[in-house]
This record gives structure tokens, C-alpha cells and sequence, in this order.
């Protein structure tokens, strides 16, 4: 090997050394990075600083293998850690040409730092001109990258923007976001971290409904500076919104009350029991717990129901003919303010029938209707035997 060729080896060999340096102390340099990029790029300063270096770390290692392994012969690039980036904040709402700003920026960043050292170190300009040329060919190459991707979910916007939404907010309806992301993705989806929103869902009996109804609450929940942000999964239409939506009364939507984004899941879960128990006795339109009036008490103290139950209605349970009209008859002369005429023309029957219904059950169960204590009686038992027969709402939308 010529003296020319050992003192290049060497310079090189220098610079990767410098190179290995420079990665050792990366956490303090992307501290650094950071505060620069939130200067020059103005979308960053939504994002927190440990969101902007969780990214920024792998894009200042991938330069800098890329330049070592090019030094001295062509290297595939690699930018996985480039895509993953763009994909994210793609998600985020950020426009990708930032992204690629940012990645020249780091490139710049490092360069200038390598400068330094290696002027220092006195390594020929040669050498550092290489690094330069490579560093720049990273650059232009996650350019690219970042136009594909750019390109293709763009082509497939409507459908991942609702997947977003489906993402979004069964994690906050969960209690599955972190403080950080929070404030991150309600600035891409335009909630107020400021304003009470209250979780809503919805379950209706044709799917088909499910656009309309979508259509329906979106429209009448928003305000002037709010808008609400709702999805449709499974079946089902769950979401938060700045204030009750107003719809028809063939369509029941369970709405929770006000809170905080923070106490969102605990707040889903009041209005995931409002579903249920409207579900169960037949309510509509827009309600919450407070307009369930004792409603949710069938499904409260299940053992001391279940004795009562046991000891007064298995006779109910028998299997003979008639026991199950017998019990439906009684509900529904409860739930019509124990008004003959109108239990019968809600049941379709001779009002004879409902009395002597009413009488047969008396007779078995021995709780007299007409006093008071037997009457609460027979209103906890029942409800709690028609919300045991029902199936539990699921989780699909948390």
C-alpha cells in the first residue's frame, strides 16, 4: 500500500473514530438538537422535547452509520428509523415537508459539530468533504422516502383518518393516554384540554342507521369554538362531545357528564352503564344516568335482591304457561303508573286480563301491590331480573 493510501486509511479510520464519539455522547448532542429544532421548526412546538429526541436519536444514528459505512465504499441507506418517523407524524397531523426540513436541519447540525472535531483533530478536508457528500445523500434519500409516504396515505386519507379517530379515542375513552400524548393528539384532532367534554355512545338496532346517526350528533353537538370527535366501530358510535347532541327518539344515545379529558374513562364507563340500562327498559333519545330516575338501583346490592328474588319469584320460574306474561304484565303496569287501561293498550289485552294477572301474581309471589314496601319490592326484583336477562354491553368502543 503507497504512503498516500496509508495516510487516506488512516484519515477515515480517524474520522469513523470520531464518528463512534460523537454516537457515545448522543444524549447530551440531541439535547441540543432539540432546542434548535424548536427554534427553526415552528410545528415542533406543540410536541414535548422528549417526543421530539425519542425520534431524533435514531435519525442522528442512521447519519451516522450511513457516513461511516460509506466512507470508503457505496452503503445501502438505511431509513427505517425515517419512515417510522413520517408515519408517526403523519398520524400526528404534521406536514410531512416539516419532516423533511427537520431531517436536513440534523444532518446540518452534525455536520457542523464534525467540522469542528475534526478540524481539531487536523484530518484533511478531503475526508470531511466525504462525510459531507454522504451525509447530504442521506438527506436527499429520506426526501424521498418521505414523498412515498406521503403520497400513499394521502391516497388512503378518509379511511385512515377515521382509523385514527377509532385509535384516538378508544385509547382516551380507556385511560390508556399518557399526559404527553394527550396533549399531543387533541391538538391534532382539535379538543380543548381546557373544556368539560362528555362521552357518549350509541348502539342501534340497524346498523344502517349508524351514518345518519354519526351525521346527526356531529352536527348538533358542535359549538362555535368546539366540535366534537366521534367514530363508528363495530356496531356501535362512541365518542366525546362539547355539549348533548339533539336526535330523534327512534335512536338512543347514552351521554355521560361533563368531565375532563383526564377523567374520560371513568366517565365512559358512567355513560356505558346509562347505554345498558336504557337498553334494558326501553328509554330513547339523548339520555344520561340523572334521567333514569331509580333505574340504576337494579343493579345495585345483587345478593340482597337475589334473596328476595328467591325466596318471593321462584315461583316465576317454574316453567308453566303464562308465568312470563304474568311478570310482563306486572312491569308494565309499574311502568305505567299502575294505571289498568293503560298497561292493557300497551299490552294489547282486555283490561280484565292485566287485573287478573296482576291478582295471580299477588297470589304467588305474596307481595301485595297495593302496599307500599311490597310494591318497592316487586319494582327491584323485576328490574333486576330484566337487566340479568340482558346482554351486557361490550367494550368494542374503549
Amino acid at each position: 500500500m503507497s504512503g498516500s493510501s496509508l495516510e487516506q486509511s488512516s484519515d477515515f479510520d480517524e474520522l469513523r473514530v470520531l464518528l463512534t464519539d460523537y454516537v457515545t455522547g448522543i444524549d447530551e448532542r440531541v439535547e441540543r438538537l432539540v432546542a434548535q429544532l424548536r427554534v427553526q421548526v415552528p410545528e415542533y412546538t406543540v410536541l414535548t422535547s422528549s417526543d421530539i429526541a425519542f425520534f431524533t436519536a435514531p435519525i442522528v444514528r442512521s447519519v451516522l452509520e450511513h457516513v461511516s459505512a460509506t466512507l470508503t465504499a457505496p452503503a445501502a441507506c438505511n431509513i427505517s428509523a425515517v419512515r417510522e418517523l413520517a408515519r408517526r407524524r403523519m398520524r400526528q397531523g404534521f406536514p410531512l415537508e416539516t419532516l423533511t426540513r427537520s431531517i436536513q436541519l440534523v444532518a446540518r447540525f452534525v455536520l457542523a459539530a464534525l467540522d469542528e472535531e475534526a478540524s481539531r483533530r487536523g484530518l484533511p478536508p478531503r475526508v470531511v468533504l466525504r462525510a459531507h457528500d454522504v451525509a447530504w445523500e442521506f438527506a436527499n434519500d429520506a426526501a424521498g422516502v418521505i414523498a412515498e409516504i406521503q403520497h400513499d396515505m394521502i391516497a388512503e386519507g378518509p379511511r385512515r383518518n377515521a382509523g385514527q379517530r377509532v385509535q384516538f379515542l378508544r385509547a382516551l375513552l380507556g385511560g390508556h393516554l399518557s399526559t404527553q400524548r394527550l396533549a399531543t393528539d387533541a391538538c391534532v384532532f382539535g379538543i380543548d384540554l381546557a373544556t368539560l367534554y362528555q362521552p357518549l355512545r350509541a348502539r342501534p338496532d340497524d346498523v344502517d342507521d349508524l351514518p345518519a346517526l354519526m351525521a346527526l350528533v356531529a352536527r348538533t353537538s358542535a359549538t362555535g369554538e368546539r366540535r366534537p370527535v366521534v367514530a363508528v366501530a363495530e356496531g356501535e358510535l362512541f365518542g366525546v362531545v362539547p355539549r348533548p347532541p339533539v336526535v330523534e327518539d327512534r335512536w338512543l344515545v347514552a351521554l355521560a357528564e361533563p368531565a375532563p379529558l383526564t377523567a374520560m374513562a371513568s366517565s365512559f364507563d358512567e355513560a356505558t352503564t346509562t347505554l345498558r340500562l336504557a337498553q334494558v327498559f326501553g328509554r330513547r333519545g339523548v339520555v344520561t344516568l340523572a334521567d333514569l330516575g331509580p333505574y340504576p338501583l337494579a343493579m345495585l346490592g345483587t345478593g340482597d335482591v337475589e334473596r328476595l328474588e328467591r325466596r318471593h319469584c321462584a315461583v316465576l320460574d317454574d316453567g308453566r304457561a303464562g308465568r312470563r306474561d304474568m311478570e310482563d304484565t306486572v312491569w308494565a303496569f309499574l311502568e305505567h303508573d299502575r294505571n289498568t287501561d293503560a298497561t292493557a293498550a300497551a299490552l294489547i289485552v282486555h283490561r280484565n286480563t292485566v287485573r287478573y294477572r296482576l291478582s295471580r301474581f299477588q297470589e304467588l309471589t305474596r307481595l301485595d301491590l297495593a302496599h307500599t314496601h311490597d310494591l318497592m319490592t316487586v319494582w327491584w326484583v323485576l328490574a333486576h331480573r330484566r337487566l340479568r336477562r340482558s346482554s351486557p354491553i361490550g367494550s368494542e368502543g374503549r
